[in-house]
């Protein structure tokens, strides 16, 4: 074949043109050492693509991981896992930190009882540490102590029975929040509890909690602390207990607990506190778990019931970020199952979708398996050792 120059110079053309196209696919190809990494990398690309498709923000509220056995496999997936995170854009709350019982295996750091604000970094600290926040977004960790004591482990709990506050539950101090600054947290995701907050569906907040609540917010805007108040509750709420009263279960979407009652919780309690130094988002509702009905029928009244609170809360004048869960499932692997589209409506553009990431098989956090199983269960079901991952332009909770 005889090549003219001005083949040539076609055939430079063409090249030129393919390679730009051949380096950005190469710079967004992310690849893992091995299928469970691989597993995990492919559900945040999932959760981006997700959000790509439907102009969205996104937010990780929790991810967790075990510091018992097989730690340093863990930790390097967890390693893995949040340098995909870094690439998509992501802001990250880690599970956990605060009290949590010795035994308890997932503390990023850990308050010492008896020692007011110091906390033991545990070995998830290294890589959360490793991966702070930057210009584009927000890191930092999840404190769940405002929920403890509630109905998803103690069965006597409900609006009568809150549980005593110190012993049972409690918030973290200034001591503690000035501790978590000082390890680069800058972000924290701080639970409430419905029950405790607004005793009675549709009737005022208790005077007490919501002061408490508001100390603790106090508190951590004075350490320069941003602040996600997040409804911990599973979309079920427990009435009654205490003295001659037995618990009733009432869920949401349900005639007892209509999905405008969660749209008035977020009224009274926005209106209460929006404007607190530190506070830059609500989560609407952790896990909607428990609802009036189950698979798609559940996924609707969600989006209904999150829906009414993101205009409940608008309708207040706040700005705040309002971060969205999905239901069941809602890791970032099985995200847009049960919601193929976004379905949040918000004038000033100003909500996220959040998923949580746990690498255990079922997602559940629990991590009853050893690494080696684990990554066995990976192997027979996923395929392929790289995902490609595209940034986020959105910058909704940065630092």
């Amino acid at each position: 074949m005889i090549v003219t120059h001005a083949t040539l110079a076609l055939v430079l053309l063409a090249l030129l043109a393919v390679v730009p196209v051949l380096s950005e696919r190469a710079a967004r190809e992310f690849c893992a050492s091995d299928a469970l990494q691989a597993k995990a990398v492919a559900g945040l690309a999932n959760f981006a693509d997700w959000l790509q498709r439907n102009q969205a923000s996104g937010f990780i509220g929790e991810v967790g991981w075990p510091a018992n056995r097989d730690r340093k496999k863990w930790n390097n997936l967890a390693e893995t896992w949040y340098t995909a995170a870094d690439r998509i854009g992501l802001p990250v709350t880690a599970w956990s930190a605060g009290s949590w019982p010795s035994e308890y295996p997932m503390v990023v750091y850990r308050s010492v009882p008896g020692m007011p604000g110091e906390t033991i970094p545990g070995p998830q600290a290294s890589v959360v540490q490793d991966h702070p926040s930057t210009d584009r977004y927000l890191r930092g960790v999840a404190l769940a102590a405002g929920s403890f004591g509630a109905g998803d482990t103690n069965g006597a709990f409900g609006s009568g029975n809150p549980g005593r506050y110190g012993l049972d539950y409690g918030y973290d101090n200034l001591s503690t929040y000035h501790d978590l600054a000082r390890h680069g947290v800058r972000l924290v995701r701080i639970a409430v509890n419905w029950e405790r907050l607004q005793p009675v569906p549709f009737r005022g907040l208790a005077p007490i909690e919501l002061q408490r609540v508001r100390r603790a917010l106090d508190q951590a805007g004075k350490e320069h602390l941003k602040v996600i108040l997040d409804l911990h509750g599973y979309g079920m709420f427990a009435e009654g207990g205490g003295r001659n009263s037995s618990v009733r279960h009432l869920l949401l979407g349900s005639p007892q607990l209509p999905t405008t009652a969660l749209a008035d919780f977020w009224r009274r309690t926005v209106t209460a506190l929006d404007g607190t130094p530190g506070l830059v988002g609500y989560g609407l509702l952790n896990e909607p778990t428990y609802l009036a009905a189950s698979g798609r029928d559940a996924a609707l009244i969600w989006e209904r019931a999150s829906q009414q609170a993101v205009d409940a809360i608008r309708g207040t004048g706040s700005t705040a970020v309002l971060t969205v869960s999905g239901y069941l499932p809602m890791g970032p692997g099985a995200w847009g199952w049960m919601h193929p589209h976004a379905w949040i409506k918000d004038p000033l553009h100003r909500s996220a979708y959040e998923s949580h990431a746990y690498f255990d098989s079922d997602g559940s956090g629990k991590y009853l398996a050893s690494y080696g199983q684990e990554l066995h269960l990976a192997q027979a079901d996923h395929r392929g050792m790289c995902s490609s991952l595209m940034p986020l332009a959105d910058r909704l909770l940065p630092s």
